[in-house]
């Protein structure tokens, strides 16, 4: 097993693939290490990443890849998945999700060498090179990716995650932002791991309607289609000051009107990772989950938080967690947004 030593690090024929997690915030947080490892990598190595369909345009944002293979969500279709990876001739895999299906990709796929973790799922006799991650469980997320992706000894620091949305995405965005006045509040009310991570609505749209007071600037609602009534709703009252995209833009665009706007409201979600990926200053309200953990990896971002239990996940409709939210006023992520964006302006 050549691992990742010195001479994984220096060789130009260096053919790895990253299985990437399924969730948007998940992956954000895989970017710091491996913008760290593409400067590490010898500059002919190639790095491409496994990605399901839904996370494809994320990916194809980031400078550090050289190649995005989407790759079946369903179980049923990982035959044909590792027929698909074969003829790239990788020579390692990365296995960052801690799944039985993403250690067995790989290994149908003939890759010799596969790095992850052994404690989960029965899938220790698919891992060569197993890694324990018991010494980050008190650290960011970031930092178990790091342990994953990166030789020791890891840095002391990370980078910020870094994202560049296409031309003809950005394009797009100020396109559609120039029509309204600025400055522009993005607010993203939804949350995709359910309502235990979503403030609640008419919270959003007071703050909405205080800044369009306030500033004399507009309000961008963003989301996915599930999030498109509510958005449309909250957004009535704001007249030419508000504009719902909810469910109307590509993920590329999603991230250009991001980066376009002068601040963002976010619960704890893909959205405010992506905000923090893109440089945009941001307002993140938090329930029970924890934001030393799962936090925006942003100097611009402000943590609002009224909870004594922090767990690093939740269910779905956890009546603690939408208590913990509740005890967030509008009034203080008012003052909280309005000074992060003077602050920044």
């Amino acid at each position: 097993m050549t691992g990742y030593g010195a001479s994984v690090l220096n060789n130009p024929n260096i053919r790895l693939l990253i299985v990437v997690p399924n969730w948007l915030g998940d992956g954000i947080m895989a970017m710091p290490a491996l913008q760290v490892l593409r400067e590490r990598l010898h500059p002919d190595a190639t790095i491409s990443v496994a990605a399901r369909p839904g996370q494809v345009g994320l990916w194809e944002m980031h400078s550090a890849i050289t190649r995005v293979i989407s790759v079946p969500a369903r179980s049923g279709d990982l035959l044909a998945s590792a027929r698909l990876l074969k003829p790239h001739g990788f020579t390692h895999a990365a296995l960052l999700p801690h799944s039985f299906r993403s250690a067995l990709l790989p290994a149908l796929a003939g890759i010799p060498n596969r790095r992850g973790t052994v404690s989960q799922c029965g899938r220790r006799f698919l891992i060569q090179d197993p890694v324990s991650l018991t010494d980050y469980e008190l650290r960011h997320q970031q930092w178990e990716i790091a342990k994953l992706l990166l030789p020791d000894p890891l840095p002391d620091d990370l980078p910020s995650p870094a994202l560049s949305p296409p031309v003809d995405a950005q394009d797009h965005a100020t396109g559609i932002l120039n029509r309204y006045p600025s400055p522009i509040l993005a607010c993203i009310p939804g949350a995709a791991r359910g309502p235990s991570k979503q403030w609640p609505g008419e919270r959003f749209q007071e703050v909405a309607v205080s800044w369009t007071k306030k500033t004399g600037g507009s309000v961008c609602w963003l989301g996915t289609p599930s999030d498109a009534e509510l958005c449309t709703h909250l957004n009535a009252s704001l007249g030419e000051h508000g504009v719902s995209l909810a469910g109307e833009t590509t993920l590329k665009t999603f991230t250009a009107i991001l980066k376009n706007v002068d601040h963002a409201l976010v619960n704890d979600s893909g959205g405010m990772h992506l905000a923090a990926a893109v440089g945009t200053p941001l307002t993140a309200i938090f329930g029970n989950t924890d934001p030393s953990k799962t936090g925006p990896l942003s100097e611009n971002s402000t943590v609002i938080q009224h909870s004594d239990q922090r767990n690093r996940s939740i269910d779905r409709n956890s009546g603690g967690a939408n208590a913990a939210l509740a005890r967030v006023t509008s009034q203080e992520v008012e003052e909280a947004v309005l000074a992060n964006f003077i602050s920044n302006a």
